[in-house]
């Protein structure tokens, strides 16, 4: 059992890499984006979509292996402290607000760039549940 929670707990660490690529992908592109011309910026802009889904894919990797680590190392939720709870409550903040910001990139395809702005903002508040999670993560499973 020790090595299936080793290799869970990797797993997770992947996840996470996973959606922390996204955020420091679409930091550098955005600067990137806003020094080129404006023909430059339509190619680029097909890559964070791209990455958007690199994070998703982890976001859903964090889920699985989160949720089988909590009935393998730990026996179950109620073992696991009051911080676990507030991370929790992160991780399903961050889940919604990624779930808006798919919902953002289909209006940005479909309605053009007015909705980008909004897109960008919830990007941002995605790193901000993103960064909390993992610091309530460190004072629950230190």
């Amino acid at each position: 059992m020790d090595v299936v929670i080793k290799i869970l707990v990797v797993m997770h660490f992947i996840g996470m890499a996973m959606g922390y690529a996204v955020s420091i992908a679409n930091i550098v592109m955005s600067v990137l984006m806003s020094r080129v011309e404006a023909m430059d910026r339509a190619i680029l802009g097909k890559f964070p979509p791209m990455m958007s889904t690199v994070g998703t894919a982890g976001l859903g990797v964090l889920w699985v292996t989160g949720i089988a680590l909590v009935f393998t190392k730990w026996q179950g939720f109620t073992m696991l402290p009051s911080t676990f709870w507030y991370k929790l409550g992160a991780v399903v903040c961050l889940t919604v607000t990624v779930a808006i910001i798919h919902r953002l990139q289909r209006l940005v395809r479909t309605q053009g760039p007015s909705a980008l702005p909004k897109l960008q903002a919830a990007g941002k508040v995605a790193t901000v549940f993103a960064l909390v999670s993992l610091i309530l993560a460190v004072f629950t499973f230190r």
